[in-house]
C-alpha cells in the first residue's frame, strides 16, 4: 500500500526507505523520459509533469479534458483541450495509468465521458504525490481493488445506475460482479452509501463491498457480501 509491488523491490526489501524511494524515482523517471517524452516527442514537459501529478492526486475521481484544462488555467497554466487529450493518451499508452470508462447499468451501454484513472503501481503513484498522506487512503484502497480485479482478468468499468455511482462493474465471460471499495465503514451514512448503492441493482449477479473495517468479516446484508480488503487481495471474491 505504501511502496507498490514492482519486482525490483524484492532483492533489497523495504527496510532502507531511501533505497526504496531511489528505486521508485528511477523507474518513474525512466517511464517519463523514455516511454513518454522521447517516444511521443513531448515539448511541454512542465505541463506533462503537472498533468501526471494531477492525475495521481485525483486517483479514482471523475476526470475530463475540460476539467483538467479549467484546473490548469486557474493555476495560470493555459493549455488547449487537444493538448490535454494528447498528453493523457501518452500517459495511458505508457501504462503509467489506465483510463476506465463508465458503464450505464440500467441502459447497458458505455459512456465515453468523465473517465477515472488508476495507476499501474501504487508505489509510483505515491511517489508522484509526495509519499504518505493520510487523506490518500481511500484512493489507495480503490486503486488496489481495481488492480486486483484486473489481475483476476475482469474487464473493469465504472458503474452508473441512474444518479448512483457503483465503484466497479467487472465482467469475465458471462460472469459479472458489482463492487464497492471503501476504507472504513464505521458510520451509518457510510454503510448506507456503500451497501445501499448496490441494493437497487435488480439482476442476480453478485454484489460486494470490500473494506478494511475491523471486526467486519465475510458478512451479508440484503444480498450484498462484505469481503475484508486483505482477504480479497490474497485471494479473490471467495467463490
Amino acid at each position: 500500500m505504501n511502496y507498490g509491488g514492482l519486482p525490483g523491490l524484492r532483492p533489497f526489501g523495504l527496510d532502507n526507505l531511501e533505497t526504496v524511494n531511489d528505486y521508485l524515482q528511477g523507474v518513474y523517471n525512466t517511464i517519463l523520459v523514455k516511454d513518454i517524452i522521447r517516444r511521443k516527442k513531448i515539448r511541454n514537459v512542465p505541463f506533462l509533469e503537472n498533468l501526471i501529478h494531477y492525475m495521481a492526486d485525483n486517483t479514482g475521481k471523475q476526470m475530463s479534458a475540460t476539467s483538467i484544462q479549467n484546473h490548469m488555467t486557474s493555476n495560470e497554466n493555459e493549455v488547449s483541450k487537444n493538448l490535454v487529450l494528447k498528453y493523457m493518451k501518452a500517459v495511458t499508452e505508457a501504462f503509467l495509468a489506465t483510463s476506465v470508462s463508465r458503464y450505464i447499468i440500467h441502459g447497458k451501454k458505455l459512456l465515453e465521458t468523465n473517465d477515472k484513472f488508476y495507476f499501474g503501481d501504487i508505489g509510483i503513484r505515491n511517489y508522484i504525490t509526495g509519499g504518505r498522506r493520510a487523506d490518500d487512503i481511500e484512493k489507495i484502497v480503490e486503486n488496489l481493488v481495481y488492480q486486483h480485479m484486473v489481475r483476476l482478468r475482469y474487464d473493469v468499468k465504472i458503474g452508473q445506475l441512474y444518479s448512483t455511482e457503483i465503484d466497479f462493474v467487472g465482467t469475465k465471460g458471462t460472469d459479472v460482479v458489482y463492487v464497492q471499495a471503501a476504507y472504513l465503514i464505521t458510520e451509518e451514512k457510510t454503510f448506507n452509501r456503500e451497501f445501499g448503492n448496490l441494493m437497487p441493482i435488480k439482476d442476480n449477479y453478485p454484489k460486494y463491498v470490500i473494506s478494511m473495517t475491523p471486526y467486519m468479516d465475510f458478512s451479508k446484508w440484503e444480498g450484498v457480501i462484505h469481503i475484508p480488503f486483505v482477504d480479497f487481495l490474497k485471494n479473490d471474491f471467495g467463490r
